[in-house]
């Protein structure tokens, strides 16, 4: 049986687990530039379905560390982040089948003497991603679900006892 985590939050676990905002802003950014400046990495495959397939995830994904630094427990945050992954899941197997990306420009919103960083980031190494996308998203959504129960189980014996 898997071990709740403790529920309430210190300050600083509270606020550090912003980093996670930044990372996935970063993200955000990331591909929205790469679109708008039309690099080349989104091919024409990439369309309406597409873009929810990738953005949502990410934009859902945005509100599980607000809402703990907000409300400073772990466990209300939980069903928003287990959706988040599973979306991330789904998005990522529908985006690997379609695959809407050219990994040859995912280096052109950067300077030029940064290319060569990117250069071993190839189509098979971006569909090796999403697959394990795939994979982490099920697994840690099916784990933030347990942790969620587990955690309701608990307050709710405490509760009657």
């Amino acid at each position: 049986m898997l071990e709740p985590k403790p529920s309430s939050m210190t300050p600083g676990r509270r606020w550090g687990g912003l980093y996670t905002l930044g990372l996935m802003l970063l993200l955000l950014v990331f591909f929205a530039y790469h679109q708008w400046k039309q690099t080349g990495f989104f091919t024409s495959k990439f369309g309406v379905k597409e873009m929810i397939a990738l953005y949502l995830p990410i934009m859902l994904s945005l509100v599980p560390p607000i809402q703990r630094a907000v409300i400073g427990r772990v466990n209300p945050a939980r069903p928003v982040e287990a959706c988040a992954d599973f979306l991330l899941a789904i998005g990522s197997f529908w985006l690997w089948q379609v695959f809407p990306f050219n990994f040859t420009h995912i280096a052109d919103i950067f300077p030029e003497r940064m290319h060569l960083a990117f250069a071993w980031i190839t189509d098979s190494v971006g569909r090796s991603i999403l697959l394990l996308q795939v994979v982490v998203g099920f697994i840690s959504a099916l784990s933030i679900i347990a942790s969620y129960l587990a955690e309701r189980r608990k307050e709710s014996t405490k509760h009657l006892g």
